[in-house]
């Protein structure tokens, strides 16, 4: 765009920003093609991955988790890649006391069909929970009780009688601290059909009964992490929380906030997926890890808005099909030329696509334009295999945000560069043969010297 705009109006620069997404969404029929299934989700993330293993990966944790869940890159210890799966509602927190786990060799305590006791409050007194433990007695069900903490007496006698098999027991602490706490703890009790108990709901816990306790199909406590599986009983209202937690998500004020609103969706809605990234070297480490994150934000970006054709095709199409709209829409001289300079430059991507694997771009655009008129939106060049053909069918495709925000940001910056009529740069030093063998070898003397005798 640059190259083109010594002589138009600077005010014109505010249009190309609010016109650059237009082309993209304005006609109906080519709004970008919502994600259809595990494939699509694939063909994106293999595409910005540049590995069909890496993009298998993605789509099968994206589609594993759902909308409502997370998918997370961490390290691994060994030297390939690896998927993991936390099912139903996850809660950082573990056992309270290693008395709890009964397989000492997974070191992980598991309940079937579990009861479960919601609070904010700090047990510490006995006396307090003795009415619900009669009760859970009689029953013979397990419970998971999550509190504040629980300390003192009470703790002793859940040990004691979770080792002489009097009660199947564990205990939590509450996830996060002060108002985040007690949100945390409403998620839970919605999730399982618990009753919150708290002071400020007018329950104390010694007038707790089994009818207010939750329910789940299975518990699996560890160290540093709670996993219930939900028996879906809940489900309804599981969906009116998470509606209500992506609100106050969006009116939050931080990001922090933010993210801690979409922990909560994770965390109630779909799981969580950890991809571990294994790799021979750290170097090969942080490469796949970013290119992990690349295709992690592409099908998020896909998932949001869509998908178009790859390769610049979409763009191209948009010039050839709608340069002549995007021109009519302005009055203003001036502008109408910024407007012709932006939906120009739109060939670039795919020209610079076909440069990049050795063709002429010039004549890969003027087939790509052939092709479209007589087939339709879709069509272009894959440089894979050097064929023109449907790219959608092909599975070469672009997020349809990824596209409008490169041209809204190539705009910004052409604009930027155009009003303060200045670039800040490196003058490059060109150094003769001579002169790199001379500090080639001069830096190789230094090294032999700083070594000590040779």
């Amino acid at each position: 765009m640059f190259h083109s705009i010594d002589w138009i109006d600077t005010s014109a620069l505010s249009s190309w920003t609010i016109k650059a997404g237009l082309p993209c969404r304005s006609p109906q029929r080519d709004d970008p093609s919502k994600i259809n299934g595990v494939e699509d989700l694939q063909s994106v993330a293999t595409i910005a991955s540049g590995s069909v293993d890496m993009g298998r990966i993605i789509a099968q944790a994206f589609d594993k988790v759902g909308e409502n869940g997370s998918t997370v890159i961490e390290e691994s210890q060994t030297l390939f890649d690896e998927i993991e799966f936390t099912e139903g509602l996850t809660i950082d927190r573990g056992f309270i006391s290693p008395y709890f786990v009964k397989d000492q060799e997974r070191q992980v305590a598991e309940l079937m069909n579990p009861r479960i006791l919601v609070t904010d409050a700090k047990i510490d007194n006995v006396n307090e929970i003795v009415p619900l433990l009669e009760q859970l007695v009689k029953t013979k069900e397990p419970v998971l009780m999550i509190a504040e903490d629980v300390t003192g007496d009470a703790l002793s006698a859940l040990v004691v009688n979770k080792m002489r098999g009097v009660l199947d027991v564990v205990a939590i602490r509450a996830p996060g601290f002060g108002q985040r706490r007690k949100a945390y703890l409403q998620d839970i009790a919605i999730a399982t059909g618990a009753t919150y108990v708290a002071e400020e709901v007018g329950i104390t816990l010694d007038s707790v009964t089994t009818d207010m306790l939750g329910t789940a199909d299975r518990c699996v406590i560890a160290k540093e992490l709670t996993t219930i599986v939900t028996d879906g009983k809940q489900e309804e209202a599981v969906e009116a929380r998470i509606a209500q937690i992506r609100r106050e998500g969006e009116e939050a004020d931080t990001d922090f906030d933010r993210d801690k609103a979409q922990e909560r969706v994770a965390a109630l809605g779909g799981g969580i997926a950890r991809i571990k990234v294994g790799a021979a070297t750290e170097t090969e480490l942080k490469d796949k890890k970013l290119r992990y994150e690349d295709a992690l934000n592409s099908v998020q970006s896909a998932r949001e808005l869509g998908i178009v054709p790859g390769g610049g095709a979409c763009l191209a199409y948009i010039q050839d099909q709608f340069t002549d709209e995007i021109l009519d829409s302005f009055d203003d001289e001036d502008q109408r030329a910024g407007a012709a300079i932006l939906m120009k430059s739109l060939s670039e991507p795919c020209m610079q696509v076909a440069e990049n694997a050795g063709v002429e771009g010039a004549v890969v655009l003027s087939k790509i334009v052939e092709l479209t008129r007589e087939e339709g939106f879709g069509h272009g060049w894959n440089a894979a295999n050097s064929k023109y053909c449907n790219l959608m069918d092909a599975g070469v495709v672009d997020p349809a945000k990824v596209t409008i925000n490169a041209v809204e940001n190539s705009a910004s910056v052409a604009g930027l560069v155009l009003t303060t009529e200045c670039l800040v740069t490196e003058i490059p030093v060109f150094e003769s043969e001579d002169d790199m063998q001379k500090r080639f070898d001069a830096e190789g003397m230094g090294m032999g010297m700083g070594g000590g005798p040779m």
